[in-house]
């Protein structure tokens, strides 16, 4: 016997938890859950960071590269002064930065006109959210705004489009909150240690944070993850399900 339960599969995960950003959250009754998406195993995540998504579009000025480059504005030489610029990576224990795609050009002779740029910041604290964002678009700014040239006794100059996307907000359940009671005591009537961490990721379990079902995720065994070399072991797989189980017994 257990408590009712209710089983919700989200689509489109990886590219903006669309599934959950979507999902109609009247049709769901429960009041806390667990999230089935990180690393390693007797391991919960009961805090994880905000984020910024970000598209950006600079524009500079055609020209031939070998015969008149002089007349171009290069939107790559744009970009590549700015994010040489930019602190990227681990900023501190809380917040980290990326870009993560660079698309543009369309032949080695063309001057490029566009480069599209995507980034992202993550924050566990909402002000150095804001501010890491702003340090990055101010170098993008300042770089594009340097880009001027003179063509036929008129001045040309480079331009930028910004979209930033509020991606998904911090989740923080506290430690003492049932769902996180329940994990571990099933880790113990099991007779396994268990772990509860803060984590960099963002996943489903922010989104339903947000909508009040007090939400923790739970390690899968996935290893190495987002590289080609990802792998979870069977072993692994049959302890969380065990964990699990144990967990809806206990409810």
């Amino acid at each position: 016997p257990h408590v009712p339960l209710e089983v919700v599969i989200t689509v489109c995960e990886e590219i903006g938890l669309l599934g959950a950003k979507h999902l109609d959250f009247s049709k769901i009754e429960s009041k806390w859950g667990v999230a089935l998406d990180t690393n390693g195993i007797n391991r919960a995540i009961n805090r994880a960071p905000a984020a910024n998504r970000m598209t950006i579009k600079i524009f500079g000025q055609e020209a031939h590269a070998g015969v008149a480059p002089e007349t171009g504005i290069s939107a790559i030489h744009i970009a590549a002064r700015a994010i040489a610029r930019m602190e990227l990576g681990r900023i501190d224990e809380e917040t980290t930065a990326n870009i993560g795609v660079i698309e543009g050009g369309q032949a080695s002779n063309i001057i490029p006109k566009l480069v599209t740029l995507k980034a992202e910041v993550r924050s566990h604290n909402p002000d150095k959210l804001g501010l890491q964002t702003e340090k990055m678009l101010k170098c993008l700014e300042e770089e594009v705004d340097a880009a001027t040239i003179q063509l036929n006794g008129n001045p040309v100059h480079a331009s930028l489009s910004l979209e930033i996307t509020d991606d998904y907000p911090k989740m923080d359940v506290q430690t003492n909150a049932p769902v996180l009671k329940l994990f571990t005591e099933a880790g113990a009537a099991l007779g396994r240690p268990v772990q509860i961490n803060a984590a960099g990721g963002g996943s489903d379990a922010n989104i339903f944070n947000e909508h009040g079902i007090e939400t923790v995720i739970l390690g899968t065994g996935m290893e190495q993850v987002h590289s080609v070399d990802e792998y979870v072991s069977v072993d692994d797989m049959v302890q969380v399900s065990e964990l699990l189980v144990e967990m809806i017994r206990r409810a």
